[in-house]
């Protein structure tokens, strides 16, 4: 029993390996999977690759690419807008050389 347990875990973790990861924003449990449901098309219409660079008003947002899920500390209704660029783009713009596409989320600035 455990070797078949220990087989069906490899299978589901090689399996899902070559998704992309999950954005979950910080917010309501509606709006959590905002940002990872267009990222997921995005990812299936070939503009960005697994492992995207995020992008947050022009910073990069630095996460763990070996997590599965990666929390964006923002709110839907603080994102303006949300773009891709494709590898080579990314590349140029950013200069990172591991770079698999990015997303370029405009947020609302949050100033007291």
């Amino acid at each position: 029993m455990k070797q078949i347990l220990l087989l069906l875990s490899c299978a589901i973790t090689i399996g899902c390996s070559n998704n992309p990861h999950t954005f979950i924003l910080s917010d309501k449990k509606e709006n959590k999977y905002f940002v990872a449901e267009s990222i997921h098309r995005a990812f299936e219409e070939d503009l960005i690759e697994k492992s995207p660079l995020i992008v947050i008003n022009g910073v990069p947002f630095r996460y763990n690419k070996k997590q599965d899920t990666i929390l964006l500390p923002l709110k839907k209704s603080d994102i303006i807008s949300l773009d891709f660029l494709n590898k080579n783009s990314s590349r140029i713009i950013y200069n990172e050389k591991e770079n698999n596409g990015a997303v370029i989320i405009m947020a609302k600035n949050k100033t007291k």
